[in-house]
Parts: C-alpha cells; structure tokens; sequence
C-alpha cells in the first residue's frame, strides 16, 4: 500500500510543478517560439519593456488605488484594459473563443507589438481587436518616475 502513495508523489507531484509561472514573470506572446508563448520577466532590461504589474503609472486612465495589494492592482489593470478594449470594440459578432490580447505602449503612449491570440483562432476577432485598441487613448507608462515602454496583457471569453 506504501509502494502505491510513493509512486503517486514521484508521478503526479512533478505533474503539478510543469507549468507553474514563478513570481515576477508571464507568459508573452512571442512569435519566436513553436507554440506563440515565452517566459518572460516583469522587467526585461535588454529590451527596456515593464510588465504592467510592476508600473508606477499605467499607460491609461484608470480607479486603480495606490492603497490596493499587487494582486488587486494587477486585477484592476486589467479589468480597466478590457472594459477600455470592449467600449471600442464595436459588434463582435458571433463568436465563441477565449482570445488573449498582448501589447507594447512605447515612451511616447503608443500601441506597438500587438499580439491576439484566438482559440479557436479567428482572423476576424484578430482585425476586430487591432481595430478597437487603435482608438483606445494611451499615454506613457511609468516605472519609478521614469517614462518606459509597457507591456500589457487582457484576456477575453467570448460565449
């Protein structure tokens, strides 16, 4: 009986651990790799790009408190994200998919490096997305004082 609960932990715990996200980084669209997707840190020097989560200042009007917790800040910017998104979004139409949207806002407010992720992959929900965050009014977004360029991430359930 023993022998069981060890296999268990040796099979099923490794399981568990494959594609846990570690503290400080997300998953970004990346269209240099197979599958879309990269592990990337918060703050990427080399590249001079700031995670969201991790701003001082975001790159769009929002309620979000200085007072709320890292996770209610993060929770705040991207719900401001998407109703910002949706209120230029138009008539979506009749699709059913879970779309991620991936963007760049660089030291001048804007949009770049825009990424939308369909599944199932629509090239319509895609061209309706670029479509809405051209008119969505950016600014630029800071880290400590300091104007950068922000990377941002919405997802969106479409039933």
């Amino acid at each position: 009986m023993n022998r069981h609960y060890i296999l268990i932990f040796i099979f099923f715990v490794p399981l568990m651990v494959i594609g846990q996200i570690p503290d400080g980084y997300f998953l970004d669209a990346d269209d240099s790799v197979e599958k879309g997707y990269k592990l990337k840190p918060f703050k990427q020097k080399k590249e001079g790009i700031y995670h969201y989560a991790i701003l001082s200042e975001l790159p769009f009007d929002n309620n979000c408190s200085d007072t709320l917790t890292k996770e209610e800040k993060i929770k705040c910017a991207e719900d401001t994200l998407n109703e910002l998104i949706i209120d230029h979004w138009g008539e979506p139409g009749f699709f059913k998919s879970d779309s991620y949207v991936y963007i760049t806002i660089d030291e001048k407010g804007v949009p770049t490096d825009i990424n939308v992720k369909s599944r199932p992959h629509h090239d319509e929900i895609e061209l309706m997305f670029l479509d809405a965050i051209s008119r969505v009014q950016f600014k630029p977004a800071k880290y400590k004082g300091k104007v950068v360029k922000a990377r941002l991430w919405a997802k969106f359930e479409m039933q």
